[in-house]
């Protein structure tokens, strides 16, 4: 198939979307795209097309590739979008970092329902395949690059997948386009860069037609890999929990092996993070799932931990790790939001929790910092906060983020799960408050010594 076929078949199958953003470096195939894509939109007034050029900054000449890019789109009638972004060096190295970088920007700039094209062709595809090969990767990583798949509002498309380098070649060349050449396409340190000046000619010259034949192999295993995706996704359904983010550690067990890491994959490509390594995978089943069952171990997946708390299996990104927070709360206590967790504490919520605020004074309400005690029940006795915590089905690493309420340095509750008895809402004082339309809030501000002789029951969780 000619670039020109390939494209246009293309567009022609998705004529009915908002429109197409080509992803333009200001290479020779990305210029092609360009150019068919203009042809395309003059000679059809209703296909919307435009341009996004990203600068890594990685290297001197970047800035000029900018403005060779907004000279071309500028002949080509094309709107042109210039995204500067800074690469910081990860485990994925100089290329994966620079891509991962690349994919955050275009995912920003893509507009809901739009297709961003980009130029990979027929060598682009059998050296991903040769590269996931040698990775060790199943079906999945041999399924290589799709030709279109789903990316942040929109879709991500390849209308010259198919498409032979050498036909690119020959009608760059024809319609005399200028093109750059990035010098760090020549450095051989780059796995890509190395099979493809170094493996992929001596393949050829034994046999020709390798690009397209890898492909082909490419396609069946992604023909495979979604088969078996179907499966996964049974699995998946079968083992997640119920109104929580997690798996259940004993159903996961109970499948085979290999099905287990199938769903796991599954559930980690449908959160849009990275695919855990083999043996990562491995640590997971051997250090979480079949682990004692008050295993706390955590498997770290570079940007991700695998981390277990009973029967169930969590991801844990780095965000969601909960700095320690204080917040003062007065009379007449509007609501307060506390942005390190995201929760809204409110006067409402307390009176459903049975907690009677003081009149006057100010509640302090933070996160744990260890060794709380809350006097609670009847007659009262002192609880580790500690142990109400552990009663819970609350994973360790989100209960710094539960509020603790304090008067004059007393704990009177322990957000959701305790309430102490000197401050606890009694059915009269509750009726009270529903009776009057007014907030129940007579608890007077006394020391954490004064005696207390309420006949509330125990408030724990």
């Amino acid at each position: 198939m000619t670039p020109i076929e390939a494209v246009a078949q293309y567009v022609a199958k998705h004529l009915r979307v908002p429109g197409f953003c080509v992803a333009y470096s200001g290479g020779m195939d990305s210029h092609v795209l360009l150019a068919l894509m203009s042809d395309l939109a003059r000679r059809d007034r209703s296909l919307t097309v435009r341009a996004v050029h990203i600068d890594h900054s990685l290297q001197a000449q970047s800035a000029g590739w900018s403005d060779h890019a907004e000279s071309i789109c500028n002949e080509l009638g094309v709107p042109l979008e210039v995204r500067k972004i800074k690469v910081v060096d990860s485990s994925d190295g100089p290329e994966g970092s620079a891509r991962r970088a690349r994919y955050r920007e275009f995912a920003n700039v893509l507009q809901p329902g739009e297709h961003l094209l980009l130029a990979q062709h027929a060598e682009d595809q059998a050296e991903t395949f040769l590269l996931q090969a040698l990775r060790g990767s199943g079906p999945d990583g041999l399924a290589a690059i799709p030709r279109k798949r789903r990316f942040a509002r929109g879709f991500m498309g390849r209308p010259l997948l198919y498409c032979p380098k050498k036909l690119i070649v020959s009608l760059a060349e024809k319609r005399k386009l200028d093109w750059i050449e990035d010098p760090s396409n020549q450095a051989e340190e780059f796995d890509r860069n190395f099979l493809r000046m170094q493996i992929m000619p001596l393949l050829k010259s034994r046999w020709p037609a390798a690009p397209q034949t890898l492909g082909r192999s490419a396609t069946r295993c992604a023909a495979v890999s979604q088969s078996l995706n179907s499966f996964a996704q049974q699995d998946l359904e079968s083992v997640t929990q119920a109104g929580l983010p997690a798996l259940r550690v004993s159903a996961l067990v109970e499948l085979p092996k290999e099905r287990a890491f199938a769903a796991i994959r599954l559930w980690v490509r449908q959160r849009n993070l990275r695919m855990p390594r083999l043996q990562d995978l491995r640590q997971v089943y051997q250090n979480l799932l079949i682990a004692k069952s008050d295993s706390q171990g955590i498997v770290n997946v570079r940007e991700y931990e695998f981390r277990r708390h009973r029967d169930s299996l969590y991801i844990l990104l780095p965000g969601e790790s909960i700095k320690g927070y204080r917040y003062h709360w007065q009379p007449p206590y509007n609501d307060l939001f506390i942005a390190e967790t995201g929760l809204t504490v409110t006067r409402r919520l307390c009176e459903q929790q049975r907690i009677r605020l003081p009149e006057t004074g100010t509640v302090i309400v933070k996160s744990r910092a260890g060794g709380e005690l809350i006097r609670v029940g009847n007659p009262p006795f002192h609880k580790q906060v500690k142990q109400i915590l552990q009663e819970t089905q609350i994973p360790p690493w989100k209960r710094r983020g539960i509020p603790l309420l304090y008067v004059e340095g007393q704990l009177i509750a322990v957000w959701n799960l305790a309430v102490a008895t000197r401050f606890y809402l009694t059915d009269e004082k509750l009726k009270a408050a529903d009776d009057s339309g007014a907030p129940n809030n007579s608890a007077k501000v006394t020391s954490a010594a004064d005696s207390d002789t309420s006949d509330t029951p125990p408030q724990t969780a």
